[in-house]
């Protein structure tokens, strides 16, 4: 039984316990267009993109008048499902010149989402590419997108919205950057995504951004905005290391974007790279080790395995392509988990140099995914570069545990 004094005496202790002391600053922000084709002044964030390819006219639908020829597709803008078409506006014509968007999702094309593009063609290789300009366009929230056309030898036509508006607002630590990621034309509202970053960095793609209401560490401290129109204001107080479930939030956020988008060419990808569809799959994920490098060789001489990294970034598509189609092999899963510490190194959550440590020094690497296997020391004894199919990848995690026990 827990007596009242000692119960009041442990609520006053805690009362009297230093608490972290949280900063707040607020700062106008401005909006802003994302130019990516000036490598001398990049932006904090790069645009976010959908892409529709184009098909075949469903039987029943109406191609509105005045196009000829029509191409047609679908994407999904939140929970709407738009409608695009591309078409002639005489069939006499060599590339399509007409661009129909049911930007409000109604089922109707007005007369304000027709855009008449311009369209252009050149040759890489054997294949003609035929590309157009841009041309505005706006969603009903008052979103702005810019879309283009675009068809690359055999493969479909595309059209593709870049949305390239963003909020951005300085504090001392560097420049915030808030996206319109629900698209619903405001800055701030639930489901928008952020990002703080100095300038001259890699601009953060959408893989990489935290929900509104997530925090951002930085140079020691942890940081959380809100935003009321155009006045953004910043929350901070000094961390030893990020919030560990807001991290986890973005590594679980960014996989599911990268497997979404995959799962939209899956069979054309596993067709051109041969993979073999009939190998059983894992019952549970790998457990991966999100750790320092120097823990994780800590924790290989404590288990007395080999410790496999993987270096990677949130950006890097072959990076998730490893994630989508080779990790989850059964026996790739198995082997990593019964004979190997697996640990994950990422570019954007790296606190402490292991990123550059690991590609420059350990790996010596070129690209990622750059992989390898270590021994108690710290020392790769054995490396694999870039994606690898099961079958593969599974004789260089053979390698790897070779060269281990061979020591």
């Amino acid at each position: 039984m827990i007596h009242l004094a000692t119960l009041v005496g442990a609520l006053v202790a805690l009362t009297n316990l230093p608490i972290a002391p949280v900063d707040v600053e607020t700062v106008a922000a401005t909006v802003k267009e994302i130019d990516m084709s000036n490598r001398e002044a990049q932006p904090p964030v790069s645009p976010t993109s959908l892409r529709v390819s184009l098909g075949a006219v469903p039987a029943g639908f109406t191609v509105p008048s005045g196009m000829v020829e029509a191409s047609y597709g679908t994407l999904k803008i939140g929970k709407k499902d738009v409608t695009v078409l591309v078409g002639k506006s005489e069939a006499t014509k060599e590339q399509p010149d007409l661009l129909d968007i049911d930007a409000d999702a109604n089922g109707k094309f007005a007369p304000d989402e027709r855009h008449t593009v311009e369209v252009t063609t050149s040759t890489r290789g054997q294949n003609t590419i035929a590309s157009s300009k841009p041309v505005a366009g706006a969603l009903p929230g008052g979103a702005k997108f810019q879309a283009t056309y675009s068809q690359s030898g055999e493969r479909p036509a595309a059209v593709a919205l870049t949305f390239n508006r963003y909020l951005e607002g300085s504090i001392g630590a560097g420049l915030i950057a808030v996206v319109d990621k629900n698209l619903d034309g405001i800055f701030g509202s639930a489901g928008d995504a952020w990002t703080i970053t100095a300038k001259g960095q890699r601009p953060a793609t959408e893989y990489a951004l935290m929900q509104l209401d997530e925090s951002v560490f930085r140079d020691g401290k942890n940081y959380r905005i809100t935003i009321a129109g155009q006045l953004m204001s910043v929350a901070s107080e000094v961390a030893n290391g990020p919030n560990t479930k807001d991290a986890a939030a973005q590594r679980t956020r960014a996989e599911h974007l990268w497997m979404e988008r995959f799962e939209l060419t899956r069979e054309e990808f596993f067709k051109a790279q041969g993979l073999d569809t009939s190998r059983p799959l894992a019952k549970a994920p790998i457990k991966w080790h999100y750790v320092t490098f120097a823990d994780a060789i800590a924790m290989g001489e404590k288990e007395k395995k080999p410790v496999f990294i993987d270096v990677m970034a949130f950006w890097c598509v072959w990076c998730y392509r490893m994630d989508w189609c080779t990790y989850p092999d059964a026996e790739v899963t198995r082997m990593l988990n019964e004979d190997f510490i697996p640990v994950k190194i990422i570019q954007e959550q790296d606190l402490v140099g292991d990123y550059d440590l690991l590609m420059k020094e350990k790996l010596k690497a070129k690209g990622i995914p750059a992989m390898g296997v270590f021994d108690a020391t710290g020392k790769a004894i054995h490396t694999i570069g870039g994606w690898s199919k099961p079958e593969d990848f599974l004789k260089e995690l053979e390698a790897g545990k070779a060269a281990f026990t061979g020591q």
